[in-house]
């Protein structure tokens, strides 16, 4: 990358911003769900829950995330995202006030993992959309490895805190920790000075404009195809990876809140490192079947955690993993980036989102049942990842336009 085009971006002040802010936000969220996951599993010792829990967060993600995409194209997005924050680290520190009160139950996570949910709907489509307005299109992939490389130090950081935070403090800074950084990256991101738009005549109504990004998508054959892809790839990939991690540690690994996170933190380097791999290569040619490929490979480096005895084995494959997702979020992000109308972009982005994590509930349903009917996690990991594997082969072998797309 020459100096003159990493000018562009580093001292871009709004980019910077949501750079900061962003990076906060995925350090406060990595912190918050390896201590929710592991106050289920150890001090509740409720590992047949975690699934539901998961999906309690899910559920309100999916069912509101076109919503949330059209109030990000209505509203002033760098406020959006402050007030969301911000309403996120006070419901933390609701929660550390009941765990200080020892009074955080199953049914209070619960409601809070909800919430959670529902803020989350409206948050990343107005995070999604704000970096084509604040960065050109030629830096795009560039923008987004940078932001996905550091963006994925915050995960390597954040499980490795939380270890440390739950080890020798308690859950209560843990929890803690994850509301401050929540607060400092809602004010950051609330200093994005945003272009003005020029409102309307006439302000269409919201089903209307809700209409408009539904029929844009189902115009374009290669978002349908895209769409459809990912909703099968949230279904085998996501709960029994995401959901089924904290009980292989404790039951296969008989590992401790440092082994998850090892592994967890191990993912986030991979991450990084992919992200960084995809900025330097800039591809810009067959993203599309690239992404998918990469996918492929996720898959079988997963079918391969489910036979793991050790936490480096574990650790390596987690690596790996992260590698190949990294670089399969940045080749779509970019690309769809590129493609949509600039008017659209925060619905369309909420309808991809919604698609990709529309069978995530489901998932996270189907591990929790299967767990508490006694299938060994090991067993679920290595199913799910073998049907995925087929499934993206099928694809890729019979939509010629995945193919045919830059």
């Amino acid at each position: 990358m020459s100096a003159v085009r990493q000018a562009r971006i580093w001292t871009n002040a709004r980019f910077l911003a949501l750079w900061a802010g962003s990076c906060l936000t995925h350090l406060a969220f990595s912190v918050y769900l390896l201590t929710e996951s592991w106050y289920v599993v150890q001090e509740l010792d409720r590992e047949n829950w975690l699934g539901i829990v998961m999906m309690t967060t899910t559920i309100p993600r999916v069912l509101l995330m076109a919503a949330g995409g059209v109030l990000a194209d209505r509203l002033k997005r760098s406020s959006l995202l402050f007030i969301l924050n911000v309403s996120r680290a006070v419901m933390i520190g609701g929660m550390v006030g009941l765990l200080a009160a020892h009074s955080l139950n199953l049914g209070f996570l619960l409601v809070f993992a909800l919430v959670f949910g529902v803020m989350d709907a409206f948050f990343w489509p107005a995070n999604r959309s704000l970096m084509p307005s604040i960065v050109p299109k030629e830096q795009l992939v560039r923008a987004n490895s940078v932001m996905e490389t550091t963006n994925q130090l915050s995960f390597f950081i954040g499980p490795a805190l939380a270890g440390v935070l739950l080890r020798f403090g308690s859950f209560e800074a843990a929890f803690g920790i994850a509301g401050v950084f929540l607060l400092a990256a809602g004010f950051i991101l609330r200093s994005i000075k945003e272009d003005k738009v020029r409102p309307a005549e006439r302000k269409p109504k919201f089903s209307q404009e809700l209409k408009e990004g539904i029929e844009y998508v189902r115009s374009s054959p290669i978002m349908l195809a895209l769409m459809g892809t990912y909703i099968i790839i949230n279904l085998f990939f996501a709960g029994p990876v995401t959901a089924g991690m904290p009980v292989l540690v404790k039951t296969s690994l008989s590992g401790d809140v440092m082994a998850l996170s090892y592994l967890e933190s191990a993912f986030a380097i991979g991450m990084m490192a992919g992200g960084a791999l995809t900025g330097i290569l800039n591809l810009k040619r067959k993203r599309a079947a690239l992404a998918l490929g990469l996918i492929s490979l996720a898959g079988i480096g997963s079918a391969l955690l489910s036979l793991i005895q050790a936490v480096w084995q574990g650790a390596l494959l987690m690596l790996i993993i992260g590698i190949f997702v990294a670089c399969n979020n940045i080749l779509i992000a970019a690309f769809t980036q590129e493609s949509v109308k600039p008017e659209l972009m925060g619905r369309v982005q909420s309808l991809l989102s919604v698609a990709s994590m529309g069978f995530v509930p489901v998932s996270y349903a189907l591990v929790s049942v299967l767990l508490s009917a006694g299938v060994p996690v090991a067993s679920l990991i290595l199913s799910a990842s073998i049907l995925l594997v087929l499934f993206i082969g099928l694809i890729l072998s019979t939509v010629r336009i995945i193919w045919n797309t830059d």
